[in-house]
């Protein structure tokens, strides 16, 4: 190794403890995540990390790592050469993916009936009186159903299952702000809310099941009718 010249203090930058630079990739990961499901970037949209590190006051290397975990989701498409775009979605993708969720949540509400939490039960409960205070079509109303169906399937204690789970719904909910459409008033879906819940309560998984992939039919039915 080198040594410098006597008297010559050579300084070196320090590294920001691993910990640290993980939680600003998932800040990084969290925020584009939300503005490519809002469409607040659309389709298409080019995404250059110098752009997104000023516009979300992060470094490029938390953007790289945010841009490369979301196109494992199919969120964001990263061409060799050409740069990373937000992915497509059309109209035909719509029946597939609802295909895939009715399945999959249908499933994650299945074994949530048998491994849930009081904890978790709880949880769900004040999430759904919670909703009744939230405007309709709000970001805050999307991010209440969104955390219904990602407590059920985080309860079923299954982390592949979940992935899955989360990937299909934040499809679904880009499908969502895409078509121009708005989730149903509260009063309108609550009911819908509360059978699986209570399904749950009662650990029948059949039921639980069943109500699950209702609520979810009638989350497609809207989607399919303002596309």
């Amino acid at each position: 190794m080198v040594k410098p010249p006597s008297g010559i203090v050579l300084k070196t930058r320090p590294r920001r403890p691993a910990r640290t630079r993980r939680l600003f990739s998932d800040e990084a990961y969290e925020r584009l995540k939300e503005m490519i499901i809002t469409a607040e970037l659309p389709p298409g949209t080019l995404l250059t990390e110098v752009d997104l590190a000023e516009r979300l006051g992060l470094g490029r290397m938390p953007v790289r790592e945010a841009l490369q975990r979301l196109a494992q989701e199919d969120l964001v498409n990263i061409v060799p050469r050409k740069g990373s775009f937000v992915s497509p979605i059309r109209v035909e993708d719509l029946q597939k993916i609802f295909e895939l969720r009715l399945s999959v949540e249908g499933l994650s509400a299945r074994l949530a009936a048998e491994r849930i939490r009081e904890d978790e039960l709880r949880s769900l409960e004040a999430l759904i009186e919670k909703a009744g205070d939230v405007d309709e079509g709000s970001r805050r109303h999307v991010h209440i159903d969104r955390t219904f169906h990602l407590t059920i399937a985080a309860a079923a204690r299954n982390e592949y299952l979940a992935r899955v789970v989360e990937r299909t719904l934040n499809l679904a909910l880009r499908l969502l702000y895409l078509s121009g459409s708005r989730m149903s008033k509260v009063a309108e879906i609550a009911h819908e809310y509360r059978a699986v819940l209570d399904a749950l309560k009662r650990g029948d998984g059949e039921a639980a099941s069943a109500a699950m992939q209702a609520h979810i039919e009638e989350f497609r039915k809207k989607v399919r009718t303002a596309i």
